[in-house]
């Protein structure tokens, strides 16, 4: 019996995007700049169904990843039912990108199922992005750039690697605050922003600013300027959110410990900075010589469950 397994990183972006400009084909409103990571991980494993329906094991609602399937079948004329499994390696559903990975991971594991890896990463990554957008940036390795495009279509929204991890090397502590699914899912948040958040627009307008300030910072190797950048964006992220009506606030008592803690830590000198996505978890970047540091003074924090340790990585996602 025919079983392939595929394996994707989750990825961290220190420019976000907040919005999108088509919602059934996930085409971000604004481009977006991110990291892929090493061991935080999702894994596809797909084998031939028992039966004549398609059996799933996955962390909960599969509509996701039935949209990516959808997408992969027509475009290899295969409609073998299959037995899929979906498995993250790190918490769910708790603004971690564990839906960017696991899409990403899905979509390499159906080209190698229904097409024997016939298909580029470019094509895969139309296939992921209807699952989860940010996945497309899950299939390149270190720092990744994913164009928004203006295509109707979303055929040139796409991304690339624009530099290698090992050109700035950066390790990751995440402060885990609450493991638990949020209460309001992305794209729920994104809309109910743009519906009504009055710092939407202006968000957006900055979104080139941002992008190229950011990468102008790692092109140059300058970390205090990227970690300026990335807490700035985020936190201007987060004020789009919570000046929506009603408010939406990810932040925990926990989360706001860690940002006072990353504050601390910098001012004391330590090389590190933050970024939250739609969720109460602290992303912690430093250099590699700062991580063993970093990683022990945040295990006093009383209000984090627990720590996970990561870096970026230079390896294919396809694997």
């Amino acid at each position: 019996m025919k079983k392939v397994e595929a394996s994707a990183p989750s990825n961290i972006a220190l420019v976000k995007y907040w919005g999108k400009r088509h919602t059934k084909l996930n085409l971000p409103l604004t481009s977006s700049f991110s990291v892929s990571l090493t061991n935080m991980r999702s894994h596809a494993t797909i084998t031939e169904a028992s039966g004549t329906e398609d059996e799933w094991d996955i962390h909960g609602n599969p509509s996701k990843a039935q949209k990516v399937l959808a997408c992969a079948r027509a475009a290899t004329q295969d409609e073998r039912p299959l037995k899929i499994s979906i498995v993250n390696d790190f918490p769910s559903g708790a603004g971690l990108a564990s839906s960017a990975s696991s899409m990403a991971a899905f979509a390499l594991a159906l080209n190698s199922y229904l097409a024997d890896d016939a298909f580029d990463l470019e094509t895969i990554s139309h296939w992921s992005r209807l699952g989860s957008g940010s996945s497309v940036r899950s299939l390149y390795p270190g720092y990744v750039l994913w164009d928004a495009g203006t295509d109707e279509e979303g055929k040139d929204c796409v991304a690339h690697t624009a530099f290698a991890a090992s050109h700035m090397p950066l390790s990751l502590v995440v402060c885990v605050v609450d493991d638990q699914p949020k209460p309001i899912g992305s794209t729920a948040a994104m809309e109910r922003s743009r519906d009504t958040s009055p710092l939407y627009d202006e968000f957006h307008a900055n979104n080139e600013q941002y992008l190229q300030e950011a990468l102008d910072a790692v092109k140059n190797k300058d970390f205090y300027k990227l970690a300026e950048i990335s807490e700035s964006n985020c936190q201007a992220m987060h004020a789009v959110m919570q000046a929506s009506q009603p408010p939406v606030n990810y932040f925990k008592t926990g989360t706001k410990q860690a940002i006072e803690h990353v504050q601390k830590m910098r001012q004391e000198g330590i090389p590190c900075f933050f970024t939250i996505d739609a969720g109460p978890n602290v992303k912690i970047f430093c250099t590699p010589e700062a991580k063993d540091e970093v990683h022990e003074r945040c295990k006093s924090l009383s209000d984090v469950k627990h720590l996970l340790l990561d870096q970026v990585s230079d390896d294919s996602p396809a694997s």
